[in-house]
Parts: structure tokens; C-alpha cells; sequence
């Protein structure tokens, strides 16, 4: 079957990063997802993957779109094995849902997202986390078996359905992260962690950033077994604020002597948040990033240059604002910059040079007349990368030649 006889023509409403394709395609199975994929490659159809479309102009602009293919179709949770702590989904099934029905037999899947429309599969292909991965790790550390629709149209699978496997080739690291430029995620199997039974954070605000560093190097050397573990920086009325966080979540007797104990080593603006009241805190500190207009840069670091990392960030001010939320003992975050195009482009380029504290700096968000200007990506595709992509869609369709590979 041609593309045109699985899809049907695309609209305004269709549209990717402002461009309309010439047609969509929202396959009901696995099977049927490799079929169009198959069709796309035979005719070469410049083609996009699209779950919830919430991240879905993090990439380079292009003029031409041939087809999307929606996961739209793949929204049942197909198994959950409670007793095994492990749970199968179909890729378009909306985080925010997936935990919801866990939730119900006192289980989760420790992944927070600042979207509350992404995919499971959105998730996975740009491997989205945040405060959370402090304890867990990323998706692709929970991911423990996947389903794929390959641009040849074959169906493979690899991993399995519990934690201590070992079948196959390790797919799922493979396409985690690669965003939906080497196949079509139809399903994935994660392991689940029980709900803690008890939680609650200490939040510390500082004016002095140096004093912010030394707190968190006192903590992150003591012996605490924080849920997550975060540093926020940006503008106040009266100047520039900086805010740590961390958040103990385990049993009732065990969360009051942690918070305890960590207080004494803090020496900021203390409050001790709880309930509702934390559950708010930490939605705003995975929100704020994406909160108002601006670019969102991604990027990493080495925790030990904590210090220079937020002295950079206030120094990126020159001529654009910025806003900046991370994770202290792994060294990843993101900066939202707001200011014209040409003053974000000059705290990028600064960003990238050899000398900055950070690294692995990719524009996220920006205005498309921004992305056009700079590298989105960064650092060039390494030839391995280019030969998995050649392996795994020799025509070169999927994502339609925007990035990263």
C-alpha cells in the first residue's frame, strides 16, 4: 500500500513547527505503524513521529514535511503486572494517565515531566525527565523492555517483561534520546517503584550563590537518600535569588529525621514544605523553565563546578534574563533566556565556548527564526551515530532531516 492509502491528507492543525504535512497517517497497531513506515521509505516521504506534539519543535526548521505519523492510536496500557513491579504501555499513552491508573495499586513511574500531554514514547525519544531523576535516573534507566517500528517495516522487540533480563540487544537505550530519528516506538516495558508512604522538602533561599554551592557539596557528601535534590536561580524585586531544594520521601519515621538532620547543614532562608503545599513547590520548580516567552537551553555540567555553573548563569543576564532549574549531584538543567534573538544567540555562543562551566548545550525551545540561525544540536553526529542511522533508515526519512542525527 502507498502512504497516500494509510493516511489521509494533512491540515493547519497538523502542522509542525508551522508546516502544514502533506499527509498523516495515525496507525491503530504495531504492524500497521511499520507498514506506513515501510510505504515512507519505498517514495522517500520526509517523515515526522508525533505523540502529544509537546515537544515537538525541539529541532531544527525545515520547509517540507511530508507525512507525520501519530501515535495517537497506540494509547492502551497493555499489561500491568503489579506483583512484578513492571508495567507495558502502548506508546501514546499520556504519562499524567499512566500514573493515574498505577496510583491505584500504590505503584509509579518516578518520571516527571513539565508537559502534562506528553506520550510515553514522547517521553522516551527525548529521554524528558527532571527533578525525579535525582533517585531514578532518566526513562532510560526504567526501561526495560520496548517494541519498535522499523523504517524497513519490520516489527522487532527488545528486553523483556522483567527487571533481571538480559534478551537481545539493548534497543530501548538506543532510540531513548534519539527523537524518533531512527524508528517508531509502539510500546515500552518499564519497571515501577512502589509510592513512598511519606514526603516532605526543605527549600533554603540565599543571596549569596557561593553560600547556595556550599550547602549543597555539605549534603550531597552527607548521608541522606534524597527523593530529589534541585537548585533554582532567577530574578527577584529586590535582585537575583538562588534556592535549594531537597525533598525526603520514604517512610513516616525515617522522612522527619532526614529533614532534621539536613536542616542543620543549611544556612539559607529555611522552609519546611509539606503536602499540598510540596506537591505545588515542585510542580512550579519543573514548570518554571517552560513558564512565559523565551528560549530554553538544555545542558550539563560537572557537579563539582556547581560554584562557576551559577556564576555563569547570572552573567548570561547581559541583555536577555535568565531563569535557571537543575540537578545538583547529576549536573543537568535548563536555562530559559528572554531577550532578543540576538542576545540569546550571544549567551549561547558564550555557553559553547571551551572555557564555560557547561556542556552538551542543545536549544530546546527558541523562535524558528532563532533555530535557524544557530546549531541547535551542537556538537556534530559522531560516525557511529551516522552509521546506526544509515542501518536503521538507509532512506533517511524519519524526522525529516531535523536532527539530531
Amino acid at each position: 500500500m502507498t502512504v497516500a492509502e494509510q493516511s489521509r491528507p494533512g491540515t493547519s492543525a497538523d502542522a509542525v513547527d508551522g508546516v502544514t504535512p502533506r499527509f498523516v497517517a495515525e496507525p491503530a497497531s504495531g504492524a500497521a505503524c511499520a507498514a506506513v513506515l515501510a510505504a515512507a521509505s519505498a517514495t522517500r516521504q520526509a517523515t515526522v513521529l508525533r505523540g502529544g506534539g509537546t515537544k515537538i519543535e525541539w529541532a531544527r526548521p525545515v520547509d517540507v514535511i511530508d507525512l507525520v505519523v501519530s501515535t495517537a492510536g497506540l494509547s492502551d496500557l497493555l499489561v500491568h503486572r503489579d506483583g512484578d513491579l513492571t508495567a507495558t504501555v502502548g506508546s501514546g499513552v499520556p504519562l499524567s494517565r499512566l500514573n493515574t491508573t498505577l496510583a491505584a495499586r500504590g505503584q509509579w513511574l518516578p518520571v516527571d515531566s513539565a508537559f502534562a500531554a506528553t506520550t510515553v514514547g514522547g517521553m522516551l525519544a527525548t529521554n524528558d525527565s527532571g527533578p525525579l531523576r535525582h533517585r531514578f535516573g532518566t526513562p532510560r534507566d526504567l526501561l526495560i523492555g520496548i517494541t519498535l517500528a522499523l523504517a524497513d517495516g519490520r516489527l522487532v522487540k527488545a528486553g523483556g517483561t522483567v527487571v533481571k533480563n538480559v534478551a537481545g540487544y539493548d534497543l530501548g537505550k538506543l532510540v531513548t534520546g534519539s527523537y524518533g530519528a531512527l524508528a517508531a516506538i509502539v510500546d515500552a516495558t518499564f519497571k515501577l517503584l512502589p509510592l513512598p508512604h511519606a514526603s516532605a522538602t526543605l527549600r533554603a533561599v540565599y543571596t549569596d550563590p557561593s553560600a547556595l554551592a556550599a550547602d549543597a557539596r555539605a549534603l550531597a557528601s552527607g548521608q541522606f537518600e534524597p527523593l530529589a535534590f534541585d537548585v533554582r536561580a532567577a530574578a527577584a524585586p529586590d535582585g537575583p535569588r538562588w534556592t535549594l531544594f531537597v525533598r525526603f520521601a520514604s517512610s513516616p519515621a525515617s522522612v522527619p529525621a532526614q529533614l532534621d538532620a539536613a536542616r542543620t547543614l543549611l544556612h539559607g532562608e529555611i522552609t519546611a514544605l509539606r503536602e499540598g503545599i510540596e506537591t505545588r513547590a515542585w510542580a512550579d520548580q519543573v514548570a518554571l523553565p517552560w513558564n512565559g516567552d523565551g528560549a530554553v537551553l538544555r545542558w550539563s555540567w560537572l557537579p563539582a563546578r556547581l560554584p562557576e555553573v551559577l556564576a555563569f548563569v547570572t552573567a548570561l543576564g547581559d541583555g536577555c534574563e535568565a531563569v535557571f532549574t537543575g540537578r545538583v549531584v547529576t549536573g543537568a538543567g535548563l536555562v530559559r533566556l528572554t531577550g532578543p534573538d540576538a542576545a540569546v544567540a550571544a549567551a549561547l555562543a558564550r555557553a559553547r565556548v571551551p572555557a564555560s562551566p557547561v556542556g552538551h548545550v542543545v536549544v530546546l525551545r527558541a523562535s524558528r527564526a532563532l533555530r535557524a540561525q544557530v546549531d541547535v544540536w551542537g556538537a556534530a553526529p559522531s560516525a557511529p551515530a551516522i552509521a546506526l542511522k544509515r542501518a536503521l533508515d538507509p532512506a533517511g526519512i524519519l524526522n525529516a532531516g531535523r536532527g539530531p542525527i
